[in-house]
This record gives C-alpha cells, sequence and structure tokens, in this order.
C-alpha cells in the first residue's frame, strides 16, 4: 500500500465530510495485488455521546441519572471491541479483517480512544475499525465489545499494542478493562467520582500477577447487532447516558469502587451492567442469596446515526 494509504488508515477521521472522502480515497488504494479481488475497504466510525449530547472532555451534562442534580462529566473514554463483522439482508456475517495497523488494532481486536480533549494538550485519539470485507451490500453489523479470552491474559509487559495501553490493564488475571468511563457527578459540589469498568470477573487462580487457571466465571463480552447500518456513511453512537439511567451519579456506597468496575457484590453495578448489555449476579456477602438481573431489552447503548 502507498504512503498516503497509510496516512488514511492511520489518522483519526472526525467528520463525516471526511470520512467521505477518506472511503473515496481508499477505494483508490492497494497494490497490484489486489486488482480483481472482491474486497474493499470499510471504516466503521464509533463517536460518543451523553444523552444525545456529543462526549468532549470538561462539559458537565445535565440530568444525568436519578436524583439531583444530576450533573455529570466524564474524563476518560476508551473501549475495545473485536469480532466486527458486517451482516448481508440474508442475514449472513462478513467478517471486517482488521488493518494491522501496530497501534490500535491487532488481530481482530480494536482499541477506541475518544479522549483527544481530555489532557493538557490533544491526546492520541481513535474513533475507527478500519479493515477490508468482502464487497456486497450490507443492512447491518455486529461487533463485541471486550477482549477474547486468548488475548485478555496476555502479558502487558510483552503485548503488542492495543493491549499493552497502560490504562486500560486490571492484574494479570483479571485481564483488561473492556471499557473504561471515568466521570464525576456533580462535579460542582458533591466532586464523586462515579467510573465504569468493565471487565471479567472471578477469574480463578491465587495470583492476581499471573494469568488465571481457568476461563472467567463472568466474562462479561457483550454482543451488539445493529439493523440499518451503511458502512460507508453511517456512525456508531455510544451514548453512556443510557446506562447511567437508573444510577445516582452524586452518591456512591461507602467502602466500594466509585461507580460500577464489574464487582459482583457493588450494588453500583445493579442498574447498570444490565444496561451494557449483560447478565448480572448480584451477591451482597458471603452467605447471600445471589440476586439475578437480566440485560435490559433492547440494548440502548449503541445506535446506528445517519449523516
Amino acid at each position: 500500500m502507498n504512503s498516503s494509504c497509510n496516512w488514511l488508515v492511520l489518522s483519526p477521521i472526525k467528520s463525516a465530510t471526511a470520512l467521505g472522502i477518506a472511503l473515496a480515497l481508499l477505494a483508490g488504494c492497494g497494490s497490484d495485488d489486489d486488482e480483481g479481488s472482491n474486497q474493499r475497504q470499510a471504516v466503521v466510525q464509533f463517536q460518543g455521546q451523553v444523552n444525545g449530547q456529543d462526549f468532549k472532555c470538561g462539559i458537565t451534562y445535565s440530568n444525568v441519572g436519578l436524583g439531583q442534580p444530576g450533573a455529570y462529566q466524564v474524563t476518560d473514554w476508551r473501549f475495545y471491541v473485536h469480532d466486527v463483522a458486517l451482516i448481508k439482508a440474508d442475514g449472513s456475517r462478513q467478517p471486517l479483517d482488521l488493518n494491522q495497523d501496530k497501534v490500535w488494532q491487532y488481530q481482530n481486536v480494536a482499541l477506541l480512544d475518544l479522549r483527544r480533549d481530555c489532557g493538557s494538550g490533544a491526546l492520541p485519539t481513535n474513533s475507527a475499525v478500519v479493515g477490508t470485507v468482502e464487497d456486497a451490500d450490507y443492512t447491518g453489523i455486529c461487533f463485541k465489545v471486550g477482549v477474547p479470552y486468548a488475548l485478555n491474559h496476555v502479558n502487558d509487559a510483552t503485548a503488542p499494542s492495543p493491549l499493552n495501553s497502560s490504562g486500560m490493564l486490571w492484574s494479570w488475571r483479571s485481564g483488561r478493562k473492556f471499557i473504561r468511563i471515568d466521570g464525576m457527578g456533580d462535579p460542582a459540589n458533591a466532586k464523586q467520582a462515579f467510573h465504569i469498568h468493565l471487565g471479567s470477573t472471578e477469574c480463578p487462580g491465587s495470583n492476581p500477577n499471573a494469568p488465571p487457571t481457568a476461563a472467567c466465571g463472568y466474562a462479561n463480552v457483550a454482543e451488539y447487532c445493529l439493523d440499518n447500518f451503511d458502512a460507508d456513511r453511517d456512525q456508531l453512537v455510544m451514548d453512556i447516558g443510557h446506562t447511567l439511567e437508573g444510577s445516582n451519579v452524586a452518591i456512591d456506597t461507602p467502602n466500594s469502587a466509585p461507580g460500577c468496575m464489574s464487582g459482583n457484590s457493588d450494588p453500583e453495578c445493579i442498574p447498570i451492567m444490565p444496561r451494557l448489555n449483560l447478565d448480572f449476579t448480584y451477591v451482597a456477602g458471603a452467605g447471600s442469596t445471589p440476586e439475578q438481573y437480566p440485560k435490559a431489552i433492547p440494548q440502548r447503548l449503541f445506535s446506528v446515526h445517519k449523516p
């Protein structure tokens, strides 16, 4: 691939107009080996929102969750996706063969990082999954939020990017944070840290700094399938306001993690995990009867935005 095509693949695309230009240019990218092939590039764009408002660090969003004042600021927004596939009208899936850019994408995993304005200066950012797919007509998309088990617990010291992103690591046994949303409820008064960190839990093993000895009890990998999606034009909107609509972001249970960090004993996770398209088992403490909270149907975390 020539240098201009490499630039298109690795550069963040920040607007619908830029996306259209990029797609037109990508159509002309390739080498002689690609001539006559039945493949084309696809760029799947993601956009963060809070209750329908575009995400930007430092903005105070109102009417988030339950209770007053419902004010909330977001200071970090990153998440992993994998097994991205476009869907034909007959329901068959065509997996996206991700570009191996050695920065944001590795094997079938991509890291989306929406923090562009969250530092003292501009931060590296990535809002797109880029890959190759069969040239056909598609009507939908499916993807999973998380990291596959085989890659989730690899040694972060030797892991390739983006699996070595330090802000997305837990212990070796627990693996990666699949979603990292850092925020503050009622920033003018209570200044209550209220985060959403999604990852696998109950991963067996006695050493937190070693891989689990078997599959985790709760993988916490959710799949999302959306209809009426045109990969050449549309965006996928991730609206964290919908996940927080049952939470009071200005209050947190004493002696617990701030917000929800996927813990099965954390009451703040009861309204959040089902809104992440996951069944959730809550256990208040030793000897307590497990409480089951099924995933919310339909899911409202991701939706299709048409320009």
